[in-house]
């Protein structure tokens, strides 16, 4: 399916095949209780085990996620062609999409603004291609040669000029000689330059550095983590943008959580940043008077001067303020820098310009025979640390990306073929590699196509290592109407389908994966699968036709969740209120349970059998056939909660009285109670059978037949 919406080739017949065809995860016997993963780490890898409804929603948001990405790209693109007006009515109406063509629908909608105002402005649409912004040539200027030039490599034929190839007037010389002298390490070098050398090997044994480093690889490594240092704040700030324009474009229902998390990663790094500023500027306050009327001087001078001073308050002054040594050139073209009186002297490149270039170590060295000024340079970046300083700020990034990618276990949190290879056999390590293989077919214009505008068109050649008959992913039908139309139409006939494909979504009522008949689905058992601090709201489907086996639930409520035929054996409960639950036939065996009340969740057919308890209120649940046998309790009060047929049988209890709960047909039998009480409670067929009754009382409730 991805390669079909890369290659915008759907129409409305194919999403449907593409829908019915992805397969349905195989069933199983054993699911997790509420439908979340439990993650387990085996010493290399970080696994979550999925069970079979789990399974088939994540395959079906994975496609829904998919589809809405590449609309979402696609009305990214469009953004800039239409008013700010429809701009905010896409974000809106695609954060009220709660289905793929919902979402389509939203983006029709912008298809039909942006070819209106195309209309009303006047121009002339002209079909957008692939990679249109990236085939910008620039004018050519020639300049016309006349016969009556004088120009020796111009050879006249009639009216045209032909140039002549030049060659070297003496050519090459041959030199014979009866013997050579091969020049020795130290020929050529000086006192001046021994000197140097052998200061520059003292503070490297003082280091304890083995590398013999020159001062030129010092300093190109300086320019090239400055240069990456610039493209990664660029790279941000144009990730920061494109990632604002998919969030506003997605629906939330499909939204990739990574999106936010890492947009919201980016704003709070520039947040920091901001506050650590607000403080700075706090603190000083009293001490930026001065510097204030300098800077509001400086203004009107430059003002008067004809400069242009906008955004003249937000740029940093520089005055008198030399740099000495400075590491990396000064950058003149910086627009929000303004230099007065501030140069910089005694640079340790020679990449500068004008005075920075004139007072540069290495220009001033060059005075110095070649050998004593390289000697003397590479003591000087030595002695100073720079390589130091760069080794140490490149090492520290490195291990900051790794960090990153790295889970509390050091685990990586991506698929590397070996975790792969160890994890899910070889087939899949082959699935690995066909995208490592396709990855390194990208051009440099598909990558630029790719980060611009969010998807591209594959070639022949990419169709064929993806779907062709070496691959793991091989379909021949796929394959051949891939290959059709990758020769047969131009890149923007291939966004009219897939302005079509939109059209297409925008029409469908539904997008789901096919569930065929057959696939009925058994009996499912939950076993050996722990709930922890995991809420279940909602969760009927999981807790009903379901025996739950030797499955603790802890911190975990269970709200608006009601329950069927849903017996829960050796799975104590902590911390677990029952709220708005009700339960039939889904009886307790074997299940402590501590501080779990029972709120507003009738019980019918429901016995608790061998299940102790404390601390477990019953309020506003009636109880119907839902007797406690063999289940000790301390402080478990019954509220408002009447009850019927439900006979407390071997269960002592200490500290839970029956409030306002009128009970009939439920004696208590070999159940001994202790600081029980019985208030406004009345009672009928419900004697006590050899239960013992120590500091109780009876207030208000009347009885009969008891």
């Amino acid at each position: 399916p991805l390669a079909v919406l890369i290659t915008g080739s759907l129409s409305i017949t194919r999403i449907e095949q593409v829908i019915e065809s992805l397969p349905i995860p195989p069933q199983s016997n054993s699911t997790a209780l509420d439908d979340t993963p439990r993650p387990y780490h085996d010493g290399k890898a970080l696994h979550v085990p999925l069970n079979e409804t789990a399974s088939v929603d994540l395959m079906e948001h994975w496609l829904r996620q998919a589809f809405s990405g590449l609309l979402a790209a696609y009305a990214s693109n469009k953004l800039d062609t239409v008013d700010e007006d429809v701009r905010e009515e896409l974000a809106v109406c695609s954060k009220d999409a709660h289905t793929v063509p919902a979402h389509a629908r939203c983006v029709k909608k912008l298809i039909k603004a942006s070819k209106e105002s195309g209309e009303r402005s006047g121009e002339v649409l002209v079909k957008d291609t692939a990679a249109s912004h990236l085939k910008f040539k620039p004018e050519k200027i020639a300049k016309k040669i006349t016969k009556d030039e004088d120009d020796e490599d111009v050879e006249w034929t009639g009216g045209f000029g032909q140039a002549r190839a030049k060659r070297s007037v003496d050519g090459i010389k041959v030199v014979h000689r009866d013997s050579y002298s091969l020049r020795s390490h130290n020929e050529g070098q000086t006192p001046f330059s021994e000197v140097a050398k052998f200061l520059t090997k003292t503070v490297r044994a003082v280091k304890n550095k083995n590398e013999n480093e020159t001062w030129r690889e010092t300093m190109l490594k300086v320019k090239k983590t400055a240069e990456e240092e610039r493209e990664a704040k660029k790279s941000k700030d144009a990730l920061k943008k494109k990632l604002r324009r998919m969030i506003d474009n997605t629906p939330e229902d499909f939204a990739d959580p990574r999106r936010p998390a890492a947009m919201k990663k980016l704003e709070q790094e520039d947040e920091e940043l901001e506050t650590a500023r607000k403080l700075v500027k706090e603190g000083k306050d009293e001490m930026r008077i001065p510097l204030n009327l300098m800077r509001d001087a400086i203004k009107l001078g430059m003002s008067l001067g004809g400069q242009n001073v906008s955004q003249f308050d937000k740029k940093t002054l520089k005055l008198v303020s030399p740099r000495f040594m400075s590491v990396v050139e000064d950058d003149a073209e910086d627009e929000d820098t303004i230099n007065l009186l501030s140069p910089s002297l005694f640079s340790l490149h020679e990449d500068g310009k004008g005075l920075e270039a004139l007072t540069s170590l290495p220009a001033i060295l060059k005075k110095l025979k070649n050998n004593d000024q390289e000697a003397w340079m590479d003591f000087i970046i030595e002695a100073s640390g720079v390589s130091d300083a760069v080794d140490k700020a490149r090492k520290q990034r490195k291990e900051s990306r790794d960090n990153e990618m790295r889970g509390s276990n050091g685990e990586p949190l991506y698929f590397t073929k070996q975790n792969v290879s160890d994890t899910l056999g070889h087939e899949e390590v082959r699935k690995v590699e066909v995208f490592e293989t396709l990855d390194k077919t990208y051009t440099p214009e598909q990558k630029a196509e790719l980060d611009s505008r969010g998807y591209l068109f594959m070639r022949e050649d990419q169709i064929e290592i993806l779907y062709g008959k070496d691959s793991v992913y091989h379909d021949e039908e796929l394959y051949d109407r891939l290959m059709h139309m990758t020769k047969t139409y131009a890149d923007h006939e291939k966004h009219d389908m897939l302005e079509n494909d939109v059209n297409a979504l925008a029409e469908m009522e539904s997008f789901n994966l096919n569930r065929k008949p057959h696939s009925t689905r058994s009996k499912r058992n939950v076993i050996d699968a722990p709930v922890l601090f995991t809420p279940l709201v909602g969760k009927t489907a999981l807790l009903s036709n379901a025996w739950i086996i030797r499955s603790p639930i802890v911190f975990s409520p269970i709200v608006l969740s009601p329950a069927a035929l849903g017996p829960i054996i050796l799975s104590p409960w902590v911390f677990v209120p029952l709220i708005l639950s009700p339960r039939i036939l889904s009886p307790l065996i074997v299940n402590p349970l501590i501080f779990s009340p029972i709120v507003l969740s009738p019980l019918v057919l429901h016995p608790l059998i061998l299940v102790p308890g404390i601390f477990n209120p019953i309020i506003l649940s009636p109880l119907l056939l839902s007797p406690f046998i063999l289940s000790p309790q301390v402080f478990t009060p019954l509220i408002l909660s009447p009850f019927v047929l439900n006979p407390l049988i071997l269960t002592p209890m200490v500290g839970s009285p029956l409030i306002l709960s009128p009970f009939v047909l439920s004696p208590i039998i070999l159940s001994p109670q202790y600081l029980f009480a019985v208030v406004l409670s009345p009672y009928a067929l419900s004697p006590l059978i050899e239960s013992k009754l120590t500091v109780s009382e009876v207030v208000l409730s009347p009885s009969w037949l008891s």
